[in-house]
């Protein structure tokens, strides 16, 4: 088999797969979105889009854990102040949604959640972040703007397959964010710099 042959068949492989994510990604957004909890209780297995923004919540309601077919949860503008292990029975998660909350650490346990594709922690307390983040190799979108944070994980420049990353008013220097802009040059990346460092700014 010849090299070229070769390319080709990875080039088709490529966008084979890339018409499967696309029409998964359209299936899901079909599904129903719960809003309301006990609507959502009556059929728990049906559940697979669940958004319970502005409840005031202080933790996460435990009855989240009763949908174990879950696959987007949107607890947005509470005031949740921590992520539970507990967390991690939601196996199918892929899209976890907490903006405006009052978190302050990312736990490690997060790294264990294999479907995590869409993380939006934007306007929270957040000051750290655990160094496996940088090995989740299947996460697509990382929403960190507005928070203290300021250090990465060492492996942050290898996450190639990062189609957003918004790092927007955080307290990372910027020299370390404009040499992330040129590791990640097929990244949509935002940040704060009034440099030009590349193809993302």
């Amino acid at each position: 088999m010849t090299q070229k042959t070769l390319h080709r068949i990875v080039y088709l492989l490529v966008l084979q797969f890339m018409a499967a994510s696309g029409a998964q990604a359209q299936l899901f957004r079909e599904e129903p979105l719960y809003t309301d909890l006990e609507i959502a209780l009556k059929n728990p297995l049906q559940v697979k889009r669940l958004a319970l923004t502005k409840e005031k919540f202080k933790r996460f309601p435990k009855e989240v854990f009763r949908f174990p077919n879950l696959i987007e949860l949107d607890l947005s503008r509470n005031k949740i102040r921590e992520i539970p292990s507990e967390i991690q029975q939601l196996k199918k998660l892929e899209v976890l949604l907490l903006e405006r909350n009052d978190i302050e650490e990312l736990p490690a346990f997060i790294c264990e959640m294999p479907r995590l594709r869409h993380l939006d922690l934007r306007k929270n307390e957040l000051f750290k972040i655990p160094d496996c983040l940088g090995k989740m190799y299947k996460l697509h979108r990382l929403i960190l703007a507005s928070n203290p944070v300021f250090r990465l994980p060492p492996d942050f420049e290898h996450m190639s397959q990062l189609e957003f990353l918004d790092l927007r008013s955080t307290d990372i220097h910027p020299e370390i964010l404009k040499a992330l802009g040129k590791a990640l040059p097929a990244t949509e990346f935002l940040w704060d710099s009034d440099c030009n460092c590349g193809p993302n700014h």
